[in-house]
């Protein structure tokens, strides 16, 4: 049987935080050790987790490097990542121990349901979950899978778990606090070693998506985040696929980063327009450098 350790990066929302423990506290089967990533300067959060879980401090901001510190710190043979707005499920640690009983998995997650304070948003359910299409195109969904437990290309970082021998994370994104699509280097990095990555849309977590620290902000990105969450996509991708995208952002796109047919089309839009100079500059920035290969930090 699998060992777990648990991870949950947090900054400045202990209340969150303490939701998010007392949800794992009452597992129907225990992790082997909860580990919370703190800064060293918020003692809110620090003092939220003191005497529920191990402690981890770090310096450096945003997410990854919270995760990377977290991972580091593990000892046990799977380690589970958890947002500190989101609250695992009762066998949400039996259903992780199960998964990685078949030794193909290297990686296993699944969906997070997003709820607006107490109640769950309605959401279009879609068994399209997690793929990179051949044109480099990122299709998540993962809060709004369903179906049949299958294998994917990217897990989400709300809910996701990794053999601790096979994780690494990526150097050299951009992103002030959330470096965007991080995800998609782990989940090739993982694949690229022979392993599997698995959804299970039953496997779930409550997720109440708090407002980030830093320019990234889900509903009203900045300039620089779109540019960065451009540059991560691309950045995160192989060669090949690289320069597939740049031609599908240039020529048709998608909402986050529309191409030339999509302007057109939806050139009403006044959110098309605004995205389209800072995804582009992203794009073309990460694409000059498709000769240098992302940098991964193995912590194991």
């Amino acid at each position: 049987m699998n060992s777990v350790d648990v991870v949950i990066a947090s900054y400045r929302r202990p209340t969150m935080l303490v939701r998010a423990l007392s949800a794992l506290e009452a597992s129907t089967d225990a992790p082997d050790g909860i580990i919370v990533v703190a800064r060293r300067h918020d003692t809110a959060t620090i003092e939220a987790a003191a005497g529920r879980a191990r402690i981890v401090l770090v310096d450096e901001p945003g997410v990854v490097a919270a995760m990377r510190a977290g991972a580091l710190a593990s000892t046990h043979d799977v380690v589970a990542f958890c947002d500190d707005d989101a609250e695992p499920s009762p066998s949400w640690i039996s259903e992780i121990r199960s998964a990685f009983n078949d030794d193909h998995v290297g990686g296993f997650g699944g969906r997070d349901v997003i709820f607006d304070g107490d109640v769950a948003r309605p959401t279009a359910l879609t068994s399209r979950v997690g793929n990179v299409t051949w044109w480099g195109r990122l299709v998540g969904n993962h809060h709004c899978g369903s179906g049949e437990v299958r294998d994917v290309e990217v897990l989400k970082g709300v809910n996701c778990a990794y053999r601790r021998t096979l994780i690494a994370f990526p150097r050299g994104l951009r992103g002030d606090g959330a470096e965007a699509h991080f995800e998609v280097s782990i989940g090739y990095h993982v694949r690229s070693q022979g392993y599997r990555l698995v959804y299970d849309p039953a496997h779930h977590v409550r997720h109440r998506p708090a407002r980030r620290e830093g320019v990234d902000q889900r509903e009203a990105p900045s300039a620089n985040a779109i540019f960065d969450s451009a540059y991560n996509l691309e950045r995160s991708l192989p060669r090949a696929t690289q320069s597939r995208r740049l031609l599908y952002v240039i020529f048709w796109g998608d909402s986050a980063c529309p191409g030339i047919v999509r302007l057109i089309v939806g050139r009403g839009d006044r959110d098309l327009r605004v995205r389209r100079s800072p995804s582009w500059r992203g794009t073309f920035a990460a694409w000059r450098e498709r000769h240098l290969p992302l940098t991964m930090q193995e912590v194991a």
